[in-house]
């Protein structure tokens, strides 16, 4: 009997979990369009980024019938499998390369979004947490405004790798050294998930393996002190030793199935601009102390970094879990997860963290403002708590949680009444958050008059997916395909039409990177966060901007990217170096070898007369034109005739070798950056090749991290080495 009641409930719950789906119903008004942050907003780092990267891979296996491993798209070429913006190493971002887009990346968004409210429900199941609590903490976390901000400024990649981490702790605690089932499936082996994590996003990586670190260590080291005779648990320091070995080791799992990524990616930022980031550019948007009344009142459109609005009625149900009965460990666990983070995210306004950013690998952490989605997990997760208390202990909260609650309804009351005498009029974000806050408070209160539990929960559930849907839609706004597509059309018409091989260069942001990708067009600009230095400092010569220590921007723009340029003035010849042979500006450029070729408005596009072909034959500073065979990612074939030095206008970077006439040759580098090769007297057949050693070695990491996948899936020995 009892055997049948446990199916029926475990048959009712999973009914349930619909629920998990009404989160979904936030996406709808922009399923089809590109998510912007705001109406008016000229900036999507989907669109810039993401969309071309998918475009550029899509045309890589039609046309080329390669995975490329190399980009021509942007910035005069960069390694593709190196950069975590590319998406390539992360399986399930593969579907928006089958998919039509944006539908393609907004299904992903919100099935990622979905799948993490799962995790947080099996979560929240396996620390005690009532079906119901699990649910609404799901829908906290579901729900939580920032990744909704984040998603309107087109974080794909962030949001994919922090949809994972509920699964990463959900999947700790069955391995904790008082437990050991025999086998382990892929969900149940952290560090396969912690791999994906990093394959997504490596930046979230960070965070979410220090956050798993402390999880485990926690939950092992309370399991040791709180042994109980019937079920005995090793000692602490037995218990402290077991964990660190499991997790060591499944970080060592992570690390061998990440090294695809991982390797060729410390590689190339090691000869990037971001090897040189001062402290200060490592805590690039901390949170500002004042908006930390962010936590109470919504930032309706805010600045998506400093989006920390977890809810009314989280906030209220945060409250009761910390303050009703006593202060349990899973409790206290997330009440630190929310303190520190919540000061992580202070950054530079933290004495001490100024100095830590000094340490070497402490830029993979920069914008510490991203640790508040560690503060809205922590308080979804306190938020269950609460539901859970409400639903199961006997009527009356204690005195602490209503004191707390006065408290917390006073202190916004008080300060929106004095915001609103002092500026003579009330903020709608400011009359919301405290509305929210004073309904779940007065229901909470009321809860011993509610004689059903299905209307005190349906109630909740009611007003906090009202909150969070205002919260959500307010944080991106949806624009059309036709209406970001039909930014520089003209000019990418006009440039798509022109014969040959070139590049285009625009100290303006003229031609944008999707526009760009459409048209198979490639630029000598480019915004992306890993810039090779050696490029960017040849670049300060040839577009004649001043660069900063860092920049994700090339060139860099101070202020409105259309005008911000104008005092500067390009070098043609080093322009032409890059085969550039177009300059596209919105405003005046009077440089020598520039020739005004159209106007577009108030567009004007330049003919470079300095512009080298993509590959030419120097001899003695004579130069002819070699005839490029076959261009494809990885490979590029030429002809011609020596003696001189052949150069191919692609940057040199390692892993590029050559072969002459099928024969291993040594590639040298023209004018510093360039690849080039002596040819002897005759008819010569050039090829360069991409064949990164750091990837290969990545690839065959990644080979023994499956082999031990499979043996720890096989005998569980993973946890128990």
């Amino acid at each position: 009997m009892n055997r049948k009641r446990k199916l029926q409930a475990i048959i009712h719950h999973r009914k349930s979990l619909w629920l998990l789906l009404l989160p979904m119903v936030f996406f709808l008004p922009g399923l089809f369009a590109f998510p912007y942050p705001t109406t008016d907003a000229a900036y999507s780092d989907l669109v810039i980024t993401h969309y071309p990267n998918v475009l550029f891979l899509r045309r890589a296996l039609l046309e080329w019938h390669t995975i490329p491993l190399w980009s021509p798209t942007i910035l005069s070429g960069y390694p593709f499998a190196a950069n975590p913006l590319s998406g390539l190493w992360y399986p399930p971002g593969w579907l928006a390369v089958f998919l039509p887009l944006p539908f393609g990346f907004n299904l992903l968004i919100a099935l990622h979004i979905l799948w993490g409210g799962i995790g947080m429900v099996r979560l929240q199941k396996k620390e005690g947490m009532s079906h119901a609590a699990a649910l609404f903490g799901a829908l906290a976390f579901e729900s939580m405004p920032k990744l909704f901000a984040h998603y309107g400024v087109g974080h794909l990649t962030l949001i994919y790798a922090v949809c994972w981490t509920p699964w990463l702790l959900a999947a700790a605690l069955p391995r904790l050294p008082a437990r050991r089932p025999a086998r382990l499936s892929p969900l149940a082996q952290p560090g396969f998930i912690l791999a994906l994590i990093f394959l997504a996003d490596p930046r979230w990586a960070m965070f979410a393996g220090v956050l798993w670190w402390g999880y485990v260590l926690a939950h092992s080291q309370y399991s040791a002190n709180h042994a109980s005779e019937s079920s005995p648990t090793p000692s602490r320091f037995q218990s402290l030793l077991r964990s660190l070995v499991f997790l060591l080791s499944q970080t060592l799992l992570a690390a061998l199935l990440a090294a695809p990524l991982a390797l060729p990616l410390l590689e190339y930022a090691r000869l990037s601009t971001r090897a040189h980031l001062t402290p200060q550019e490592a805590l690039a948007f901390s949170l500002p102390f004042p908006r930390l009344l962010g936590l109470l009142f919504p930032d309706f459109g805010g600045f998506h970094e400093w989006m920390l609005y977890p809810g009314g009625l989280v906030l209220v149900l945060g409250v009761v879990a910390v303050f009703q009965k006593r202060l349990t460990f899973a409790k206290r666990f997330w009440v630190w997860v929310a303190f520190l983070s919540l000061m992580f995210s202070l950054g530079s306004q933290i004495p001490l963290l100024p100095l830590l950013a000094r340490l070497p690998g402490f830029d993979w952490l920069r914008v510490p403002s991203r640790a508040l989605f560690l503060t809205g997990m922590a308080f979804a997760a306190l938020s269950a708590r609460g539901l859970d208390a409400l639903s199961s202990e006997l009527p009356g909260l204690g005195r602490s949680a209503r004191l707390a609650l006065v408290g917390l309804v006073s202190f916004e009351m008080i300060f929106v009444g004095v915001v609103w005498v002092v500026n003579d009029r009330l903020p709608f974000n400011f009359a919301w958050g405290a509305a929210l806050a004073l309904a779940g408070a007065v229901w909470v209160a009321a809860r011993s008059r509610v004689k059903s539990a299905l209307a005190l929960r349906g109630v909740l559930f009611g007003l906090a997916l009202v909150d969070w849907g205002a919260a959500a839609l307010s944080g991106y706004a949806p624009r059309s395909p036709g209406l970001v597509f039909s930014e520089s059309k003209a000019v990418m018409e006009f440039l798509a039409a022109q014969p040959a091989r070139f590049r285009v260069y625009s100290p303006s942001y003229s031609l944008p990177q999707q526009m760009a990708a459409r048209a198979a067009l490639e630029l000598a600009d480019g915004v992306d966060p890993l810039q090779l230095e050696a490029y960017a400092a040849f670049m300060e010569q040839a577009g004649g901007v001043p660069r900063p220590d860092y920049s994700v921007t090339l060139p860099p723009f101070v202020g409105d990217p259309k005008q911000a340029n104008t005092a500067y003035r390009p070098d043609a010849r080093r322009l032409g170096l890059l085969n550039v042979r177009f300059v596209v500006a919105e405003f005046e450029i009077a440089a020598e070898g520039l020739r005004l070729r159209e106007t577009f408005g108030r567009t004007r596009l330049y003919e470079n007369m300095a512009a080298m072909p993509r590959a030419w034959l120097d001899v003695g500073g004579v130069w002819t034109e070699a005839e490029v065979v076959l261009w494809t990612p990885n490979r590029v074939v030429l002809h011609a005739a020596g003696p001189g030095l052949l150069v191919l206008s692609e940057i040199a970077y390692p892993g590029w070798g050559v072969r002459l006439d099928g024969e291993r040759a040594k590639m040298h580098t023209a004018e510093g950056l360039l690849r080039a090769v002596w040819l002897p007297p005759g008819e010569h057949e050039v090829a360069f090749i991409f064949q990164p050693t750091s990837l290969y070695l990545g690839l065959f990491l990644f080979a023994l991290g499956v082999l031990y996948f499979l043996i720890a899936g096989v005998t569980g020995s993973a946890a128990n080495l």
